[in-house]
């Protein structure tokens, strides 16, 4: 059985549709961020004082999380805009380094790939268990 990233067309993309779904991704990655900010911050009020700033500390750093991924999407998505046209470059070696089968599976189709989750009668998600 062939993975999307083992086809045996290797597969291409524009360097603007690359950084695109980057972007996307990234944005993805930056959502998961605020679902935890807001699960932590719900936590702090059921802790006892002397735990909190443990937890604030935790807060903190998922909120610097967010704030990178948010200028790193924003960076990709302008480079997808001024890319020149007709750049472009094989992507299957890079998909092929992905480990969250979940995510290869977005970007491969994202880049014109066949969906491994059909091909495999998995449901997709982004729990790989290792």
């Amino acid at each position: 059985m062939q993975t999307s990233a083992e086809q045996a067309t290797p597969l291409e993309a524009s360097a603007a549709t690359m950084f695109e779904v980057l972007a996307w991704e990234i944005e993805l990655a930056g959502a998961r961020c605020i679902f935890l900010d807001t699960l932590i911050g719900e936590l702090m009020d059921t802790m006892p004082p002397s735990q909190r700033a443990k937890l604030g500390e935790g807060l903190h750093a998922v909120d610097l999380l967010a704030q990178h991924l948010t200028s790193l999407s924003a960076f990709a998505r302008k480079i997808s805009e001024d890319v020149p046209a007709g750049v472009s470059a094989p992507v299957s070696p890079a998909l092929a380094e992905i480990t969250l089968g979940a995510l290869a599976d977005r970007m491969s189709t994202s880049f014109g790939g066949e969906e491994r989750a059909a091909e495999t009668e998995i449901a997709p998600s982004d729990l790989d268990l290792f």
